[in-house]
């Protein structure tokens, strides 16, 4: 391998932010590798049920026959209305709604589901749903395409390539949330078991249903005159989407998916570049040929990329690659010792064009590989994100693991203190992330780790640590160390997990690790970026129709440029467009109102005797907020969530115990709450002598299973004074049993856990520390799988007080979004200091015009 490739995707390189939004969609990319399954298996797609009225409301059903089993789209759809439309997800107003099922939809599903949906974040999806979405229609091109088809003329296809979509997604939310099937329970060998492929199903159906829509709509207006959509003018319609800052977010906590998606792409270039076999006439060919599509595309390609390289830039880059590729044809290129031709270009073109190039030329490269790409999207792009750390873990090594593997964390240069003020964090409404300035929010709870801070803190605290010390001990006086020091050793043997960058620096710019989630992870092209922090792009430009599927090509569809000027000269009937109108200052639009819901801390009486199966990722992101409503402090309330969830494994009666917690901590109208504590503690004649305040177990399991567990592999006694058990006391054995470690509290302390002052036994290794442990991992794997049945009141209780934990919604931090800020501002109020007013005067984001264009509405009020 060349030194320069290696050079390039050295994770010292690769993983500055800047380097993370150069990277391309590929074959491994989800909305490229969704498609490619489809083709490859022949996956069937049928329109059951399409019902609608002329103002657009109604519902719709699909059906997916694919090898290896059923599954079910409904979409529920309702005529436009400008009450709380907008992109963002404080948005209440949905064009359609839907749901997708796994297996065929039965009659009960239906029913539930029509039902709950509506509510979204109060509401429970029935057993067997994979995915909640979301969408909203173009206004900009939506009429025009009805009202054109319905006069029996195609549309004006160059504003509808313009534009990109009839319908964009608005939200896609699974893997445990509302109910849905937790990703890690979906069975292997099932269709949808790859990650992302459930949301991309759904991504793309919108795709399908929004154009049986607007024709079905043209065919209700003029039974007569209407005609379909010609496939030259389809092919320029994709799916809408636009991503700011909640991606940022889940790069930093998703870290193991962000490593599996990055190092499966530098295995694969490198497979491509060390093959000789890929050094044939054919394969220069077909590259070759591949440069050429791509270099029109991005010629001709008229996105406004702001922080970002211009396609143009790319087009002249690449048209220095092919030269390159040719050159190598032809046997002109230099190769050192046992260089293929491709890496010998590869070394020539590194430090000649823009990353930008490089990684596209990457992509290129992959398609001379694809049964090779396609067992890496099945192999490794499924993972267990289970992040773990062994309280009697040597200071010394991990202090080792720091130096040898965090380097970079201990040698970026950091802004100065009063420049690194940004905090990441949740509102109230529809817990929207957000970030800004601390002084302009204060006591929102940070979301999202700072490597380079939290690793020096931690090496900080280690060097005045005796070298075999457990790790645990030092977290447990130490707990807001817990987070980064789980992080440093779950991650050592992963090093594209984390961006190299402080996101806590004023000066960070978010779109860079937008455009890494948009782009390289999700496939979307033209990606369009605004203010630093915003994405709108467009997922499946050109792919294949579900009528297309069959004789479909896998590497045809994308990056191919197509004229729409010469579908209109073609096209003698092409009707006229209207001026879409839209927003041309910072006041909100006549007739459309913004008016975020902020959700409630006090939860409604529920049925009695009723039941709720919470899942894993809805109860951890509760618990989350809870903890930080509580004030466990930052790099704490992770491990404490964890211990919730450890504690219902424990005993279900726990999530009783956790809502009386929260309701008795937490002030019902201010969400206000006392200091949190840490257990103090203490060694005296061999026995650990703990105060735990007078706090619950559920406040403070997960530093106790820190002390326990640093203590327990040689075998301790202990008194824990202060403590109320609140049900967790299961979940503190399960916990210790993680780590093959046996908690035995005598009969004569039952007492005492009833009454909560003293708990005292002993913490040791299992008689079979294997098995110990796996009785942990099965219980886990059991929750992961089917969730947990809990009383419905005992988890709204959970799941409303948790909203204390984050930001009240206030208008300042309404501002702490993206493009959309316009939205919220209003004449004379105070503009927050991340943004200028001149850059907002200059801001024009287009798709305001789908959201601010009040001619479009109904007079139907926005639920």
């Amino acid at each position: 391998m060349n030194s320069t490739f290696d050079d390039l995707l050295d994770p010292d390189d690769l993983m500055d932010p800047r380097a993370l939004g150069a990277l391309q969609p590929t074959r491994l990319s989800a909305s490229r590798s969704f498609i490619a399954r489809m083709v490859r298996d022949g996956w069937r797609i049928e329109q059951e049920v399409l019902e609608l009225d002329a103002r657009g409301n109604g519902h719709a059903r699909y059906s997916i026959t694919t090898p290896q089993g059923p599954l079910t789209f409904l979409a529920y759809l309702r005529e436009p209305a400008g009450g709380n439309r907008t992109s963002r997800i404080i948005g209440t107003s949905w064009d359609m709604i839907g749901s997708l099922v796994d297996g065929v939809a039965t009659a009960e599903q239906v029913r539930v589901t029509e039902e709950e949906i509506p509510k979204l974040y109060e509401g429970r999806a029935p057993e067997g749903t994979l995915v909640w979405f979301r969408s909203n229609q173009s206004l900009r091109i939506f009429r025009h395409v009805r009202e054109s088809l319905a006069r029996g003329v195609q549309p004006n296809a160059v504003e509808v390539k313009k534009v990109g979509y009839l319908m964009r997604n608005t939200g896609l939310d699974g893997n445990g949330t509302f109910g849905t099937t937790s990703f890690p329970a979906i069975p292997e060998g099932h269709p949808l078991k790859t990650s992302y492929f459930a949301q991309m199903l759904a991504a793309y159906l919108m795709r399908e249903l929004a154009v049986d829509v607007v024709e079905e709509l043209a065919r209700i207006d003029a039974p007569d005159t209407a005609v379909r959509l010609d496939p030259a003018v389809k092919q320029f319609i994709g799916v809408g989407n636009g991503s700011a800052l909640g991606l940022v977010m889940f790069v930093y906590n998703r870290p193991v998916l962000i490593d599996a998606y990055i190092s499966a792409y530098v295995d694969a270039v490198r497979h491509a570049l060390n093959d000789p076999a890929l050094g044939t006439a054919a394969h220069f060919e077909t590259l070759e040929r591949l440069l050429d599509r791509t270099i029109r595309y991005r010629a001709l390609d008229d996105t406004a990329y702001r922080v970002f390289s211009g396609s143009k830039e790319i087009a002249a880059d690449l048209r220095r690659i092919r030269a390159f590729v040719r050159a190598a044809r032809r046997g002109e290129i230099v190769r050192h010792h046992g260089e293929t031709p491709l890496a010998a270009v590869h070394r020539r073109l590194r430090r000649t064009v823009t990353r930008e190039a490089v990684h596209s030329f990457n992509a290129l490269l992959l398609e001379l590989i694809p049964d090779h790409c396609d067992r890496l999207v099945q192999e490794r792009l499924t993972f267990d994100e289970h992040l773990d750390l062994d309280p009697a873990l040597p200071a010394a090594q991990l202090r080792e693991l720091i130096e040898s593997r965090y380097a970079w964390a201990l040698s970026i240069p950091l802004n100065d203190d009063a420049a690194r003020d940004r905090v990441w964090y949740q509102s109230r409404a529809a817990e929207e992330p957000r970030s800004g300035p601390r002084e302009e929010i204060p006591g929102a709870h940070e979301l999202i780790p700072s490597y380079p801070v939290g690793v020096r803190r931690l090496r900080a605290a280690l060097q005045e640590a005796e070298e075999a010390a457990p790790v645990g001990a030092l977290l447990a006086e130490r707990p807001e160390l817990e987070h980064i020091a789980r992080l440093v050793v779950a991650l050592a043997d992963k090093p594209y997990a984390a961006p190299h960058a402080d996101p806590h620096d004023a000066d960070f710019v978010p779109v860079w690790l937008v455009r890494l989630m948009n782009s390289f992870i999700h496939g979307l092209d033209r990606t369009e970026d605004y203010l630093g922090r915003t994405i709108r792009g467009l997922i499946f430009e050109g792919a294949p129709f579900r009528d297309e599927l069959a004789d479909a090509d896998p590497s045809g569809w994308w990056w191919s440029y197509r004229s729409a000027a010469a579908v209109l000269d073609d096209s003698p009937g092409t009707g006229r467009m209207k001026p879409s109108g839209g927003r041309d200052d910072t006041v909100p639009a006549s007739g459309v109102s913004l008016a975020p819901k902020e959700s409630a801390i006090t939860a409604p009486r529920v049925e009695p005797g009723a039941s709720i199966t919470i899942k894993f990722r809805e109860a951890r992101l509760m618990a989350g907020r809870a903890y930080q409503a509580l004030r466990v402090p930052e790099g704490s309330w992770h491990g404490a969530r964890d211990f919730y969830i450890t504690a219902l494994l424990g005993s279900p009666a726990a999530a009783d115990a956790f809502g009386n917690l929260l309701a008795a901590a937490i002030d019902g109208q201010t969400g206000a709450a006392a200091p949190w504590r840490a257990p103090s503690w203490r060694t005296e004649d061999g026995t650990l002598l703990v105060d735990n305040h007078g706090q619950s177990l559920l406040a403070t399991g997960h530093v106790l299973i820190n002390l326990l567990g640093a203590h327990g592999r040689t075998g301790a006694a202990f008194r824990i004074a202060g403590v109320r058990t609140d049900h967790a006391l299961a979940g503190l054995r399960l916990g210790l049993a993680r780590y093959g470690l046996h908690l035995d509290v005598p009969e004569a302390g039952e007492g005492a856990r009833e009454t909560g002052e003293v708990l005292s036994g002993t913490v040791a290794p299992a008689a079979d520390r294997a098995a110990t442990s796996a009785r942990y991992w099965q219980e886990m794997a059991q929750f992961m799988h089917d969730g947990l049945a809990i009383p419905a009141q005992s988890f709204w209780n959970v799941y409303y007080r948790a909203n204390a934990g984050l930001y009240p919604d206030t208008p300042i931090s309404r501002q702490h979004t993206g493009a959309t800020v316009k939205d919220v501002l209003q004449p004379g109020q105070e503009l927050t200091k991340q943004f200028s007013e001149e850059e907002l005067l200059d801001l024009a984001d287009p798709d305001d015009a789908d959201n601010q264009n009040a001619e479009h509405f109904s007079s139907v009020a926005a639920p």
